[in-house]
């Protein structure tokens, strides 16, 4: 039996969670898992009850950050020297920085660390985060595998950060493609529009500035004067205040609304006409791939990184140029990028065959991504691991 400890900040949250949930509920009965987290925060499920570290995060984050950190090594090397797992396999920053320092020395234990961003964009501000970005050059390297999400981020770890190339392999996050099928024939009870005759454009993303939906609703003011649809954007959000003011000032009150973050947004995709993403930067967008699943026709900026590695040159999606990432008010002109995304949506909107041609490729293209492939290549990486000792 190979025993394998999987260390996150917490099992609710964005894609990374995602991951460590769906690993733990699927891996083969003879890998022995276990889940350890440094909070209390639990949503996503998982195949026996978590380890908690009891981490609270508090207000000045700087130092929680930090105590968080020195705890979260302590606590974690006490589990390492009960259990001694043949792995370990961390997956935020915060997480990898522990697993490594930990583990470190630790000839019974192989360290597996996991990336699902692109550092680049997360330490590029403060000088804390050039003091991270030291960090990880520094430790990354002494992990025995690095997992990066995308073929864009495994570059930018090799490029910007000096990784080891050896040491970094490409493992796609997994999608459930059987599971969103099922949840996308949900009837939707809440809204009308979806059981309505317009056509509807819809982002699902939280409402912050990495997800640029504030270009998407000036790009939608551009579609609106020439066809009538709508637009829907699910999730919750920082910058829900700026985005519905921007939407009052290009009077378009009646035609965008926000709805708040539920448990099942597959149902609100499958009947919408286009998926839009506006992200200024992402790693490998579950919103693409789970969309795809869906058989909806997507739009999306070629931001950096998942984009172009998901829909090709064009072929399972529309790709456009990336945004600016400037806040602009609802009386600033149009971008030309802002344009060009307007004029896509355009497109797909009048042509159905074009629609209908992209929903049948993206259903294809998902499969690519379909949940036991993902887990059997991760699978597959720990045997590899294990056989070059």
């Amino acid at each position: 039996m190979t025993n394998l400890f999987m260390l996150i900040t917490s099992l609710a949250g964005g894609g990374a969670e995602r991951v460590a949930s769906e690993l733990s509920l699927n891996l083969s009965p003879n890998i022995d898992r276990q889940i350890v987290i440094l909070t209390d925060d639990v949503s996503y499920p998982s195949n026996k009850p978590p380890l908690s570290l009891g981490i609270k995060f508090r207000q000045p984050l700087v130092l929680s950050m930090a105590y968080a950190f020195l705890k979260g090594i302590f606590e974690y090397k006490k589990i390492m020297k009960k259990y001694k797992p043949e792995y370990s396999l961390s997956f935020l920053t915060l997480d990898n920085f522990i697993n490594i320092i930990s583990n470190y020395g630790n000839r019974n234990t192989k360290t597996i660390i996991s990336v699902h961003i692109a550092l680049s964009m997360k330490f590029r501000n403060s000088l804390k985060d050039k003091i991270a970005k030291v960090i990880v050059k520094n430790l990354y390297n002494k992990a025995d595998l690095v997992i990066a999400v995308s073929e864009g981020v495994r570059d930018e770890l090799i490029q910007d950060f000096k990784i080891n190339p050896d040491k970094v392999k490409v493992l796609h996050n997994p999608i459930d493609i059987k599971k969103i099928k099922c949840l996308s024939r949900d009837p939707v009870q809440d809204e009308k529009w979806f059981n309505e005759d317009i056509p509807i454009i819809i982002n699902v993303g939280r409402l912050v500035k990495q997800k640029g939906q504030w270009h998407l609703i000036r790009a939608f003011s551009k579609v609106r004067e020439q066809i009538n649809c709508r637009l829907v954007i699910r999730g919750n959000g920082e910058l829900k205040p700026y985005l519905q003011n921007l939407v009052d000032e290009l009077n378009l009150t009646k035609d965008v609304i926000f709805l708040e973050w539920k448990e099942n947004p597959f149902k609100y995709i499958s009947k919408a006409t286009v998926f839009a993403s506006s992200s200024l930067w992402e790693a490998l967008p579950y919103a693409l791939t789970e969309t795809m699943a869906c058989g909806c026709p997507t739009i999306s900026t070629n931001c950096k990184y998942g984009p172009q590695e998901i829909l090709g040159n064009n072929e399972y999606g529309i790709l456009v140029p990336p945004m600016d990432g400037k806040m602009y008010h609802g009386t600033d002109p149009l971008t030309a990028e802002e344009i060009f995304l307007a004029e896509s949506i355009i497109k797909l909107l009048k042509y159905e065959s074009l629609r209908n041609a992209y929903s049948v490729k993206s259903l294809e293209r998902a499969s690519e991504f379909e949940l036991m492939k993902c887990i059997n290549k991760y699978e597959k990486c720990l045997y590899e691991l294990n056989c070059n000792v």
